[in-house]
């Protein structure tokens, strides 16, 4: 029941979870052109990875309540990891720790992702189990959570890529990126 109740609670605030992280970034942040450089590329693999995501699931995965989903997307990169958007998250701010050359913070991170989105994973499974049935356990049991497994998921649903869907979901991600580097870039560090 203490997961459920950190699990909803986590879910409905995680848009706003980054905020202490990013400032905590934005103070101590002192990038090299060879961490910027690293650290963009994670950013850009963490960003594709969500915007390939929204574009099958599209913006219900903003909603911050349960049940708001189209329905059980099993293609695209959820065919791979049960999971994308929540590791895209967690690339992105492993790249803008590396951008900001605030190593110190990646442990901080690590354990912060995993205090926040374990309980939030937990309650979603829950849900999802309930709803979906014998469909999300099979999916479940063949498709990991966090680390992406080589070959698609072998019984994808009919969702379709659309990359309006993906851009519509994603301006508020997209948004949070520039601002982060234009804070950087305004304080003279980028």
């Amino acid at each position: 029941m203490l997961t459920q109740k950190f699990g909803n609670f986590f879910f409905k605030i995680r848009s706003f979870t980054p905020i202490p992280f990013i400032l905590a970034l934005l103070y101590f942040a002192h990038p090299t052109w060879y961490t910027t450089s690293i650290g963009i590329l994670f950013i850009l693999i963490g960003e594709l990875l969500r915007i390939w995501a929204v574009g099958y699931a599209g913006g219900t995965t903003r909603a911050t309540t349960l049940g708001a989903a189209r329905d059980l997307v099993t293609t695209g990169p959820y065919g791979y990891v049960r999971n994308p958007l929540y590791l895209g998250n967690f690339l992105l701010s492993f790249g803008i720790c590396i951008v900001s050359n605030v190593l110190w913070l990646i442990p901080i991170l690590i354990v912060g992702y995993f205090i926040q989105y374990l309980p939030i994973i937990t309650v979603e499974e829950v849900y999802l189990l309930e709803s979906c049935g014998t469909v999300y356990q099979i999916y479940q049991e063949r498709v990991p959570r966090f680390i992406p497994r080589l070959h698609s998921y072998l019984n994808p649903s009919h969702h379709d890529f659309s990359w309006r869907r993906a851009f519509k979901s994603e301006r508020r991600t997209l948004t949070a990126i520039l601002c982060v580097f234009g804070l950087l870039y305004a304080r003279g560090l980028v």
